[in-house]
């Protein structure tokens, strides 16, 4: 079994909030962001889809998938 030590170490992730200035599904935005599909995005409280459209003027939290156990 290896054991690993990650004393003294802190990662912080924080959220990126967005104003849409076009009508774009969230597929495009994260493309034109250069971030990869592997994010969450959320938009008044809901998390929303890769095929979900977000308008012009709306916001967004963008947040990295972070996955774990």
């Amino acid at each position: 079994m290896l054991g690993v030590s990650l004393s003294g170490v802190q990662k912080t992730v924080r959220p990126t909030t967005v104003v849409v200035t076009e009508r774009k599904t969230v597929a495009d935005l994260l493309q034109e962001l250069d971030l990869s599909r592997d994010h969450v995005v959320l938009s008044g409280g809901r998390r929303l889809s890769l095929d979900d459209i977000v308008d012009e003027d709306d916001t967004v939290v963008i947040l990295p998938l972070i996955t774990g156990g």
